[in-house]
Formats: structure tokens, sequence, C-alpha cells
């Protein structure tokens, strides 16, 4: 009984012995990869279950986690940030917190989608994402944005390439080729022109000019970006020139009406390549002095006439 038993604690060593040398190298891999951007880590508290998560590595190299935030681990090993992790908890944990960090297999793409699109920024994709999705997340192209040119910029092996993709092309003929999947880093570019991507403010402003629209932006807004009203701004005729909207639109709004009643009277909100006018106040003074300095001057006519001609009976 004696000898069976320990036959099988021989045969158990041997099993676990076998098992950690073919881990091993699994192990020094995981250790050896270095984390980045786009990496997605698999974090378990033992005994802590509501803060074990997935968490995602954003594009800046850095992770939220309860009680850390903006953590930089881009260039860290798991064991390092394990390491930094467990000492951060242990302030805020009854003992010394056990815990294990892997990649997970569920890699999200970080995008960037920058010029002439509704958000632009960093988007996240899943694997096998495409340049229509990316536009789609970052709210799509503005007006005036050149469709038929989308930039790809890409960096491989320290080579930077670029190419162009024709979105015409793509939802008119329905040519894929022109629908790339995207890759960890890619940037896309849209570009076009600032006529069309921006709003123009003229009239009696501070500072009169074309200023880019933040997101729902309205028309007292823009006159803000503008500097403001100045003193001779007439607020009950200002004009709103809406060419970029489905159907174009012109009309005059009362600012008065709004500051009387903000709560009940909505302004609009300005689209890309909308003109903002905001006239001067029509001055009745100087209408007077007008009419005042044209009688002056008939006035001084006649007197002149009048001594030209009693000079000359003299």
């Amino acid at each position: 009984m004696k000898e069976k038993t320990k036959e099988k604690t021989v045969v158990l060593k041997r099993y676990l012995i076998t098992l950690i040398i073919a881990a091993a190298p699994l192990l020094l891999m995981a250790q050896s990869r270095l984390i980045r951007p786009g990496d997605s880590i698999d974090i378990v508290v033992y005994g802590h279950q509501e803060l074990s998560r997935v968490v995602t590595v954003n594009s800046a190299g850095a992770i939220d986690f309860p009680f850390m935030q903006n953590i930089p681990v881009d260039g860290m090993s798991l064991d390092e940030l394990r390491r930094f992790m467990e000492a951060q908890l242990s302030r805020y944990l009854d003992g010394q917190p056990v815990m294990t960090l892997s990649f997970t297999d569920t890699k999200i793409l970080l995008v960037s989608v920058l010029g002439h699109v509704k958000n632009p920024g960093t988007i996240q994709l899943t694997p096998e994402g495409t340049l229509q999705e990316a536009l789609a997340k970052a709210g799509g192209p503005l007006p005036g944005a050149s469709v038929e040119s989308i930039n790809l910029i890409r960096t491989e092996d320290g080579k930077t390439q670029k190419k162009q993709f024709n979105l015409y092309r793509l939802n008119l003929l329905g040519d894929m080729t022109h629908n790339p999947t995207l890759q960890n880093g890619d940037i896309v570019l849209v570009t076009g022109s600032s006529i069309f991507s921006s709003v123009k403010i003229i009239g009696n402003v501070r500072s009169p000019g074309v200023y880019e629209p933040p997101q729902g932006a309205t028309l007292l807004d823009m006159i803000f970006l503008a500097g403001g009203l100045d003193r001779n701004a007439d607020l009950s005729r200002i004009r709103y020139v809406s060419p970029s909207a489905k159907q174009s639109k012109e009309f005059e709004i009362n600012l008065n009406d709004y500051f009387a009643a903000p709560l009940r009277y909505e302004l609009p909100r300005v689209l890309p390549g909308d003109i903002i006018v905001v006239p001067e106040k029509r001055q009745v003074w100087r209408s007077a002095l007008t009419m005042i300095g044209s009688v002056s001057s008939i006035l001084s006519m006649i007197y002149t006439v009048i001594m030209i001609e009693r000079y000359t009976s003299d």
C-alpha cells in the first residue's frame, strides 16, 4: 500500500514538473510582452469580485481602475503593473490584495479620425473595423468635406504610408476596395474647405471673422465666440443665413425677445457654413444731424446769393 502511494506521488511530481516545463515559455512570453495602447487586460482581484474587470489601454497609453485614474501603463510588463496596483490597492483594502493580470484575446483598435468630421478624435473599433465604421463613429463628414479623397495614414516598420479612398465609389458603386480594414494606430484624415466647416460672423461684434462651431452651439454662442456684441449692435434685427441646411434658410432674430424670456424663446442651432449678420442700430440723432447739415448748406447758399445780389446792385 505504501509502495503504491509512493508510486502515485512520484507520478504526480513528474506530471507537475512536465506541466511547469511546458508552461514556462508561455509565462516568459507573457512577461516579456509589453503593454501597448489598444491592449485589453483581464484584472482579477481575489476576494473582491467588484474590482475584477477587463480594461482597455487608451490611445494615451493609460487605464482607469477603481481608486486609480489614468494610470500610465504603456511600455510596462504585466508583472510590473500587478505589483504597482497591489501596492496602491493595499492602501484602501484590508490586508495585502492578491491579483492576477493577463492579456485577453479581445483586442480593441484605436484609430484617430481627424479633420472635417463632426466629432474628431480617437475612437475604438473592434478587430476588422473598416474605414466606413470609423467615419460613422466620428459622426460622419461635415458639409464641404472632400469625401472623394479620404486619407488613410499608416505607420509600419517605422515607415509612414498615405493612401486615399473615395467614399463616392464605395457608396454609389459598391466598390469595397475603398472601404479598407483598419489597423491599430491608423489615422483617418478628412480634408475640406474651411468655408463649409465654420460659421462666418460679420457686423457689429467685437471680433468679426470665421469660427469653428462647437457641437450644439446656438446663434448666441457663436456671437460670444466673436467677442460679443458691441455697443452699436441692433439686437432686434440679427440676420441668420443657413445655406447648409437641407433647405436654405434666412430669417431675422430679435435677441431682445430671447433675453426677456430665455426659457420660452429657442435660438437656432448653427451648422457649418452658416452666416450671422449683426447690423448697426438705427441712429435717429445721426439722421437729424444729416438733415440739419443739409438745411444749413441750403441756407448758406441762399445767404451767399443774397449778398452777391446786394453787392452787385450797389
